[in-house]
């Protein structure tokens, strides 16, 4: 099948617009992202099952400790960054924040220390002991809709890297809504990597920018903000938030560099231009 037919799947519609008629536009080994023909979000098919998804994550950290170092020094720019946007954003005495999948709690650790109360939540045990023996965090290893917090328990809630590793988004999103307390802020960071596999065209197939099969869904700033909407966020505001520093140093630099050219166009545009294929960062409020 041509990578341009039309593919249609009733039994699987997309989790946001529910139309099923979709276009192929990647493949690795059996697992294909198809986007959808009416409002382009993108998604893996077949899905693999929440199970699956909880087993295969207990290795997805690293576990040795260098290596643990090595993932902080590549988040901290961002993990600032990030910091920097809430303090900016919300004004609040409590300062109550959850960061769902929180990894090994750098980011949880840097809020504290700047004096907000924190909590987690993360299934990898690696990421979650860590954070839990090492750094003293509070961390649940529930996903949310297994843990009994009250509506309007917090000012904000953070996902890094984590929403396109969900199986259903809209409904992570209105429980959040829940917790939320009215005028909390919701983070976002997530991975936009489609563009850059439409140009690389067929190189890209040596290439596991989807990181197959875990991220189940490739947003862009348009189906981010349909997603939010429908799930009674406002104020939706996506920016290029920073870059991250991986030890390797083409991919450091080449981080370094995406990351500063899209900075310097959205602010060269007034906001007005998103380079497409870095991540990015969304802030939303719950009205």
């Amino acid at each position: 099948m041509k990578n341009h037919a039309a593919i249609f799947l009733k039994s699987q519609p997309c989790i946001l617009c529910k139309c099923t008629n979709f276009q192929q536009i990647h493949q690795k080994d059996k697992w294909r992202y198809l986007r959808c023909r009416n409002c382009s979000l993108v998604s893996l098919y077949p899905r693999p099952t929440e199970l699956s998804l909880i087993n295969n994550y207990q290795d997805y950290l690293p576990d040795q400790v260098l290596y643990i170092y090595k993932w902080r020094k590549m988040m901290q720019p961002l993990i600032d960054h990030s910091a920097d946007l809430i303090e900016k954003t919300v004004f609040t005495k409590n300062k109550n924040l959850l960061d769902i999948g929180c990894g090994f709690g750098f980011f949880l650790k840097t809020m504290q220390d700047r004096n907000w109360h924190v909590s987690g939540i993360e299934i990898a045990d690696t990421g979650r002991h860590f954070a839990q023996e090492k750094l003293g965090l509070n961390v649940y290893s529930q996903p949310l809709a297994e843990l009994d917090f009250k509506a309007h328990s917090f000012d904000v809630v953070t996902l890094f890297y984590v929403i396109e590793h969900v199986t259903d988004p809209p409904a992570l999103l209105k429980q959040i809504h829940k917790i939320l307390k009215p005028g909390g802020l919701l983070l976002l960071r997530w991975p936009h990597s489609t563009p850059i596999i439409k140009i690389l065209g067929p190189f890209a197939e040596n290439l596991d920018l989807y990181h197959t099969p875990y991220h189940l869904y490739d947003f862009s700033p348009a189906t981010i903000k349909f997603l939010l909407n429908n799930c009674g966020f406002s104020q939706i505001k996506t920016i290029p938030g920073g870059y991250t520093l991986p030890d390797e140093r083409f991919r450091r630099w080449s981080s370094i560099i995406s990351g500063s050219c899209a900075n310097m166009l959205f602010k060269i545009t007034k906001g007005r231009y998103l380079l497409p294929g870095t991540s990015k960062t969304t802030l939303s409020i719950k009205p």
